[in-house]
């Protein structure tokens, strides 16, 4: 009888320790970098450690400072907006945006850090940015134990909006279902590091942290020919990107049930506007990861948010080349440049930070290159023509040398003036912008204007012009001493720059301005507003020099004025007499470069009263 009680309670008790014990061994599942992450949860912020914790940090910069706006986000809001560079664009002195970027976290860590850290204490931004893909923006609960850990240090007693939407759960069962997927992964990366230290190391004892550094220093893109590999198969380091985990598409809530419009409705409550920023993401992401969500859930965001008092904001159209990244999904210095310039226009043209009962000019931008349509980033092209073909750049067919690799240089000592380096601090948008271009049988190479790092390392068909020197790479990475095609130099017969066109020596050109521009001068126009940058001229071309502005509507010439280059370069604002009325329909606006210099046409505007303008 004793015998059969024992075999009973071990029968019923057997399968709950075996299950007890299997969660338990799933739930210890951690690499280094787990590890790391949960011993430095409420730690990190914009990238780096600090002693005491974010709280602290937080609120005391939010007491020195009380800024005007405040950028939060995951670790995209870190790397991608400049917020020195937003302050000067916008206007605002430098302490006046604050970026308090928390690495993993989601749309519920933002919530609570405005209510518990910004509005508990008295602090009432009047913009609040937030950056991060549109996966976390949406999701409701965090996935890992560090980002977990990262939202309770920022929670109150009471949350009643944080506990409506996650309720009651349980991390340790949420930590179990979330390494169920892993065990595979663990034994398959048990048995390679194993491998590795026996024969690297020559010791039985596997130290994870030295064998990850080892293996990424051997498998190094730099040390590494990746040209077949990459151009079959890109490469998506599930390991560097890990705060961008992809959430799965079909679990993220409806918009309304998300924490966005909670975040909306919290801001416009205390005085402020709130803007949703969806970043652009390296052209090398690979399809079918990162920031996936379902078309029908993608729709409904702008809606949603729009009825709660905050704006959307979908940059993922914005050009950006490999070049402005780090990594396939955070920017570098270069983009975050760009990104932040144009997200700072944005800005501006909303009226986002504009006093009270101030309104800004209206105006026609001749050179604008987007629009901004439902919360969506859209690229718009200027219409604009040229009278005659570029000069012709002296031994354009002059030879060209090896140089690193599969890359070919042209010397061009006397075009310094026009390298990308020179350009790129000519631009708008902080867009490298050489009109030089190496022509192949002709033909101009598809990918101009790129870093040299860039051109290096994934060629096919990419050029970049240095101070001294233009390197380039043939079309289908080819070589170009060997495949029987010919180069030589050209100028852009496009002339494009982003945000600006250039004026070659003794140019002409004629811009017209879309319907979408027309449009705007509801009150109509009498001031029309240049400014060129004089970006040099090559050998010894004489300084000085005019540049001849004519203004045409409906085909009548309202506006002729010829004006000496320096001044140009300062700026012209032209008064339109009589002023522009709101019938046109047809507006031109004539631009000749009678000098030897080359021009860069960096604004062109029609504007509403003498107030604003170029």
């Amino acid at each position: 009888m004793l015998t059969r009680g024992i075999a009973f309670v071990l029968a019923l008790l057997l399968p709950v320790a075996i299950v007890a014990a299997s969660l338990a061994g799933l739930e210890q599942f951690r690499s280094f970098a787990d590890t790391r992450e949960a011993r430095n949860a409420g730690k990190v912020i914009n990238g780096r450690v600090v002693e005491g914790g974010v709280v602290d940090v937080i609120e005391r910069k939010l007491a020195q400072t009380d800024p005007d706006v405040i950028i939060l986000g995951n670790s995209l809001s870190n790397t991608d907006l400049n917020p020195i560079l937003l302050a000067t664009e916008l206007g605002l002195p430098k302490q006046k945006v604050q970026k308090f970027s928390i690495p993993n976290s989601i749309a519920a860590h933002w919530y609570a850090m405005l209510k518990n850290r910004a509005y508990a204490n008295g602090h009432h931004p009047r913009v609040v940015l937030i950056l991060s893909d549109l996966q976390s923006a949406l999701a409701l609960a965090p996935r890992s134990e560090a980002s977990h850990l990262n939202l309770t240090v920022h929670l109150s007693r009471s949350e009643p909006v944080i506990d409506a939407k996650l309720g009651a759960r349980n991390f340790y069962l949420d930590r179990v279902r979330e390494n169920r997927g892993t065990l595979k992964d663990k034994a398959m990366i048990a048995w390679r590091n194993l491998a590795v230290s026996t024969l690297v190391f020559h010791s039985f004892r596997a130290d994870e942290k030295r064998i990850e550094d080892g293996l990424a220093t051997a498998f190094d893109e730099n040390r590494t020919n990746m040209r077949l590999h990459s151009n079959v198969l890109p490469i998506f380091n599930m390991q560097q990107d890990r705060e961008l985990l992809p959430f799965d598409p079909t679990e993220l809530p409806h918009p309304k049930d998300s924490f966005m419009p909670e975040i909306a409705k919290l801001v416009a409550r205390n005085g402020g506007e709130v803007y949703f920023l969806r970043p652009p993401m390296s052209p090398l992401l690979p399809e079918g990861v990162g920031d996936i969500v379902l078309p029908e859930t993608e729709q409904e965001v702008p809606e949603v948010v729009t009825r709660a008092h905050g704006t959307q904001l979908d940059l993922r159209a914005l050009r950006m080349d490999v070049g402005h990244f780090h990594n396939q999904d955070h920017m570098n210095t270069e983009g975050a440049r760009r990104f932040t310039i144009v997200v700072a226009q944005i800005l501006r043209e909303e009226g986002a930070l504009a006093e009270p009962g101030r309104r800004e000019p209206e105006h026609i931008d001749f050179l604008r290159t987007f629009e901004v349509e439902d919360g969506r980033f859209v690229p718009v092209d200027a219409e604009v023509t040229f009278k005659g073909d570029p000069p012709v750049i002296p031994r354009a067919d002059r030879p060209y040398t090896k140089g690193r690799g599969r890359v070919a240089v042209f010397q061009t000592d006397m075009m310094g003036f026009l390298s990308d380096q020179a350009t790129v601090d000519m631009t708008p948008y902080a867009l490298r912008c050489s009109p030089v271009r190496v022509l192949e049988d002709g033909v101009p190479l598809p990918m101009p204007n790129r870093t040299c790092e860039e051109t290096v390392k994934y060629g096919d068909g990419r050029t970049c012009h240095m101070a001294d020197r233009l390197a380039f790479t043939a079309t289908e990475d080819g070589n170009p001493f060997t495949n029987g095609k010919s180069y030589s130099l050209a100028l852009d017969p496009d002339r494009s720059c982003e945000g600006s066109r250039w004026l070659y020596p003794h140019d002409q050109m004629r811009i017209t301005a879309p319907p979408s521009e027309r449009d705007r001068l509801t009150r109509g126009a009498g001031v029309l507003a240049v400014r060129v940058v004089d970006a040099g001229a090559s050998g010894d071309a004489p300084a000085g020099g005019r540049v001849m502005l004519r203004l045409k509507v409906n085909g009548v010439v309202r506006l002729t004025q010829e004006v000496p280059v320096a001044a140009v370069v300062e700026g012209v604002r032209l008064p339109i007499e009589p002023r522009l009325g709101t019938a046109a329909t047809n507006i031109q606006l004539e631009v000749v470069n009678d000098s030897e210099r080359y021009l860069l046409l960096r604004d062109a505007r029609l504007v509403e009263s003498p107030r604003g303008g170029a």
